[in-house]
């Protein structure tokens, strides 16, 4: 039985903070191979050229795993999402990029499950289950926003919240903002946020650098 949890402490032993999200992902994906060699196939940018999702032509699952005995798929979509800073760990540099832009940030994890349950919904005979991963040391994304009625309000994924049904952009978010990912959000089933710590550094000057992550489960 895959437990997503055993593979998250098999990463954080090995690997406590990633050059970039293909490192995060070819990281992720080797654990499970570590772990779960002998019970599925994993592929990495899966193209499922037969999924006929609604307004979409192509996708690519980040991390797409194929039971060996069932055939059954776990799809899993991953986000590493970092503020600047230098960290090093067993003598590499790890020279964090600032992602900043929390809004799309939010949006783009909430489409990674709403892609899920489309998945889930096209591959319903052939579907285990499906998770989307966020790995961040910007924490800002585990707390509520400063404004409550920010252009993104819809999408926050801070602590504690219940993400459910249609989430829109506020109509005062600007054309630059959306663009690209202007549509709804539109979400089936009911996801609890809950953040949990993932690893802890110490920078050049001291400061102390926390990493957490949050699943959903489809």
């Amino acid at each position: 039985m895959f437990a997503i949890e055993a593979v998250i402490e098999d990463l954080r032993k090995r690997r406590p903070v990633f050059v970039s999200e293909a490192d995060f992902q070819l990281e992720f994906a080797w654990s499970i191979k570590r772990l779960y060699r002998d019970s599925y196939d994993i592929r990495l940018e899966y193209t499922p050229s037969d999924l006929a999702l609604s307004g979409q032509s192509k996708m690519h699952i980040d991390i797409l795993l194929k039971s060996i005995d069932t055939g059954k798929w776990i799809p899993i979509e991953l986000k590493y999402k970092t503020k600047a800073c230098i960290l090093q760990h067993n003598g590499e540099v790890f020279d964090l990029a600032n992602h900043g832009a929390k809004d799309i940030g939010c949006y783009l994890y909430l489409n990674d499950v709403q892609r899920i349950e489309k998945i889930k919904a096209s591959k319903r005979d052939e579907f285990e289950k499906g998770y989307a991963v966020m790995l961040t040391n910007e924490l800002s994304y585990t707390k509520p926003p400063r404004k409550n009625d920010c252009v993104y309000a819809a999408f926050c994924i801070d602590e504690g919240r219940i993400k459910h049904g249609t989430m829109g952009w506020s109509v005062a978010a600007s054309a630059g903002t959306k663009r690209g990912i202007e549509s709804d959000i539109v979400l089936d089933g009911s996801y609890l946020i809950n953040w949990k710590d993932y690893s802890e550094l110490v920078d050049g000057t001291g400061k102390i650098i926390r990493f957490k992550y949050l699943v959903c489960e489809v």
